[in-house]
């Protein structure tokens, strides 16, 4: 197949006519299929070169097959709650299994809505009537019923939570006031209640004894110090192995991953107990690292459509992409995976990696110095590993910790937000709103803030004076009910914002959510609300444990908001009647 080049003449402008230069094959036999054979006609002269270059010997051809990883397993003992200090106090003890986010995210300090209350106590219920219990279940539900002290919220539809409360009172039990009932002992009127018969009352109490053991683990567990940080919209806590603390200083809720962490390299961690690295010993097969965009290894394969190298560039001045792009066309199929195995929960600290090839070679990765470094390897290789925050230490050196796999749930179930609260910027007035969306109903599920419309403006009196030379005064306009105005104060950190209390007529409107009544959130910092604005929301949440359990929990969730507001507020404003 030669070469041949042919110039192909475009039409130009001013008569003007620029030409291209372009390759084409042209097969001499006129049948490309001998070209596309890459056929080799000499297998021995081949064969023999190899020999001489040396490529026979497998110095750096062979492809490693069997992999064997010597690791270290630090497990999490201990978990810090809220601002951490390095203090001793405050840490607890992190179960083996115990989910992460859970302990970090729920706010156990709030008391459960009254439908979720009566569909807890709902089980209990059903199970002693199951059994017989029909005497036993009525004393409950006089003892420790729903009450119908509840009215509808402004905002919810007339009559919703008022008619399933109505049914419910009388006839459904309250899961709060029924663990209050027997939080001591056993009251006697339950007992009194119960059928005759020794075997029948042991049976009623087991079912008892069962629904508050699960109502006091997974439904009003003990309460924690909060780890949510009012004033940066964020959480913030630490976790501890072994050896190492790690500090995550601004989570923003949702997964908790890796890069949540730094490591504090001086802190001492608490007392572990009988817990104690575990070594770890695993033999892979090694296979081939693959991502989308990944040009295809074979010699004559084709990539496919999906894949356009032509569309690949850089400007001059991105050399990051630039290395990026080069690493992946050209060593794109020199990378190997390794997945390495090792229980949820932990540092994984990598001490050496050998392998065999496919000419039998045994080959060992970075060879270690004698004592092995905390990191593993000596090589400056920390991707996917927690590291010090570098605040200017000495010679700028970073330690690791290792790998780190946090205690979370390999899936979690979010329902809709039951309290969304958006916090904008209104650059006219002057001023950072919190804008109630969402608010809990009586209820406890969501329902949608609809502010009353604004109050008629009085009509004015122009008297003997023609209207279009009268002009009315209006101290302030109208801001919605659920608008909550921010002022910026100047204190020993800064700028903060700080909520206030805005008049509307003959009353204080007061936050009908959640987040926004807590005394703490009345200051936030202003660097937390940006141009774009932040919107908080409060989302409950299901996850299941390694054993098979369950747990729920409400967590709070921070992400941008769609930009800066507008109220309409202004001051001392001049009106003309109309009519």
């Amino acid at each position: 197949m030669a070469g041949m080049f042919r110039a192909v003449p475009f039409p130009g402008r001013g008569g003007i006519r620029p030409f291209t230069t372009r390759i084409e094959p042209n097969p001499v036999s006129g049948d490309p299929a001998t070209g596309l054979m890459a056929q080799v006609w000499d297998p021995l002269w081949l064969l023999g070169r190899q020999w001489q270059l040396g490529e026979l010997t497998g110095e750096d051809t062979g492809t490693p097959l069997a992999v064997t990883v010597d690791a270290q397993f630090d497990p999490l003992v201990a978990w810090h709650p809220g601002p951490f200090d390095g203090a001793e106090s405050g840490w607890r003890a992190l179960d083996p299994g115990e989910l992460l986010e859970p302990l970090v995210e729920d706010e156990s300090a709030h008391p459960l809505p009254p439908r979720a209350a009566a569909a807890v106590a709902w089980a209990l219920q059903d199970a002693l009537a199951e059994l017989g219990e029909t005497a036993a279940v009525a004393a409950l539900v006089r003892r420790c019923g729903v009450k119908k002290d509840v009215s509808p919220a402004e905002g919810e539809p007339a009559g919703d939570w008022a008619g399933v409360n109505g049914v419910l009172a009388g006839a459904a039990l309250d899961a709060a006031r029924v663990a209050d009932a027997f939080s001591g002992s056993t009251p006697g009127w339950f007992t009194a209640a119960l059928r005759p018969g020794a075997a029948r009352r042991r049976v009623a109490m087991a079912a008892v004894v069962e629904w508050l053991a699960w109502y006091a683990a997974e439904v009003e567990p003990a309460a924690t110090p909060s780890s949510w940080i009012p004033g940066r919209l964020e959480y913030e806590f630490a976790v501890a192995t072994t050896g190492a603390v790690l500090h995550a200083p601004a989570h923003g809720g949702g997964e908790i991953g890796w890069a949540a962490f730094d490591l504090e390299p001086d802190r001492d961690p608490p007392d572990a107990g009988d817990a104690e690295t575990v070594p770890l010993t695993r033999h892979l097969l090694a296979s081939q690292l693959t991502f989308p965009g990944m040009p295809t290894s074979r010699f004559w394969e084709f990539e496919d459509a999906d894949l356009d190298l032509g569309q690949v560039w850089a400007d001059p001045h991105e050399l990051a992409r630039v290395l990026v792009v080069e690493a992946a066309l050209v060593t794109g199929d020199d990378w190997l995976v390794l997945p390495v195995d090792c229980p949820p929960g932990g540092v994984l600290r990598v001490q050496r990696v050998t392998w065999r090839d496919t000419f039998g070679s045994l080959w060992f990765a970075d060879e270690q110095p004698s004592p092995v470094p905390p990191g593993g390897f000596a090589a400056p290789w920390r991707m996917y590993a927690v590291t010090e925050a570098r605040r200017g230490g000495p010679g700028g050196r970073a330690e690791v910790a290792g790998i780190l796999v946090p205690p979370a749930p390999a899936s979690t179930l979010g329902g809709a937000p039951v309290e969304d609260v958006r916090f904008v910027r209104d650059e006219t007035a002057n001023l950072v709103w919190a804008i109630e969306q969402t608010v809990p109903a009586p209820s406890g599920d969501p329902a949608p803030v609809v502010p009353p419309p604004a109050p008629a403006l009085p009509p004015i009196d122009p008297g003997d004076e023609p209207l279009d030379q009268v002009l009315g005064y209006e101290l302030v306009t109208f801001v919605p009910a659920n608008w909550f105005p921010y002022v910026s104060r100047v204190g020993e950190r800064g700028v903060f914002l700080q909520r206030a209390d805005l008049d509307r007529g003959d009353q204080t409107v007061q936050p009908a959510g959640v987040l926004l009544s807590e005394e703490q959130q009345r200051i936030i910092f202003a660097g937390e609300v940006p141009r774009q604005g932040v919107r908080v929301q409060r989302t409950p949440r299901l996850a299941r444990r390694a054993d098979g359990s369950w747990v729920q929990w409400t967590a709070r969730s921070v992400r941008p908001a769609a930009g800066e507001g507008e109220s309409g507020l202004r001051f001392d404003r001049t009106r003309r009647p109309t009519g």
